[in-house]
Formats: structure tokens, sequence, C-alpha cells
């Protein structure tokens, strides 16, 4: 199953493609603000964004793993990723995501995890998605109760490349 192009008011959601790569190490790979609560660690090093890059094109057709490269509808520009994957560690399914610093404030992450949450719903058919954030992080905590996600507990979070290590922001959806 390739991932499929999602749209919304302002952003186009779509699979990436192999010469996405320097947009998306300029966008937010190399940006420490971006990386800070996330599982990888940000890096100057480009050949790191064509490793992303390569895996995440070995994963097109993996049901378990639906990554969308978010743009501007109005400029084609890559804003961001996001992420609908199953986590097979801790056996659920899970979500991420990420917006390249220039682009925060404006509601895109809300916009287009809303698209997501809808066709992982509708078309996957998951009834459940949880997740974990740092709880420092309480923008991505606002997001998540934008989309319905409820706090379950808190648990150990490690981010940053294991750099940091703090306290996380257990939560749950349930469709309905």
């Amino acid at each position: 199953m390739i991932t499929p192009k999602l749209e919304t008011d302002r952003l186009i959601l779509r699979e990436i493609h192999s010469d996405d790569t320097e947009a998306i190490f300029n966008c937010w790979m190399q940006d420490e603000n971006v990386s800070r609560y996330m599982w990888w660690k940000a890096s100057d090093d480009i050949n790191e964004a064509k490793e992303f890059v390569e895996f995440e094109l070995g994963n097109l057709e993996n049901a378990k793993w639906n990554r969308w490269i978010i743009g501007l509808k109005s400029t084609n520009e890559i804003i961001g990723t996001c992420l609908v994957f199953f986590n097979d560690d801790e056996g659920h399914w899970d979500i991420s995501y990420n917006l390249g610093k220039k682009f925060w404030s404006n509601g895109y992450m809300i916009e287009a995890m809303s698209a997501v949450m809808k066709y992982a719903v509708e078309v996957m058919k998951i009834k459940e998605i949880s997740t974990t954030y740092a709880i420092e992080n309480s923008v991505s905590g606002h997001v998540l109760q934008k989309l319905g996600f409820q706090f379950i507990k808190e648990v150990p979070y490690e981010c940053n490349g294991g750099d940091i290590v703090t306290t996380g922001r257990y939560c749950r959806y349930e469709a309905r």
C-alpha cells in the first residue's frame, strides 16, 4: 500500500521523493530546535538526511509505516513530516510529526494531523493510537489535545538521541 496524497485547505501531504533530501535537511534535520524532543538528533551532515530519505523510500509499501511529507499548497515548499506507524516495541499504533521552525505557530500541524488521523481511522480502520511527548513540549501536548488524545499517565521519555531524559506524557486516541 503506497501512502496516498492527502489535502487540506492549505497543505498537501504526499509520499516522500528521492529529490526531497536537500529540502528536508534545510527545513528541519539540522535544526536542534526541531529535534530537541524527537527521537533523532539534529545533524549538520546531509548524508543523514539522505539515509532518512532512503529509509522512507524503502517503507513506501509498508502498511505499518505511513509517512507523509507536508508541503504548502501555495508554494509547494516542504515544511515538515508526519507519520502513523505500528510501534512493534510497544505493540500499538503510534504517531509522530515535526515541523520546520519557521513554520511554527500557524496551525499547520493540527491541520495536517487531522487529515492523517481521519485517514488512519476511516481508511486504515485503526481504532486506537497511542503516543508520548516530552512534558516540556507543551505545544505538542496542545496538538494532541486538539486531535482528541487523552492523557493516560506519565512515563520516562528519552529524546534528542538519548541526550535528553525527561518525563513523557503518554496519551491515547480511541476512535468512536
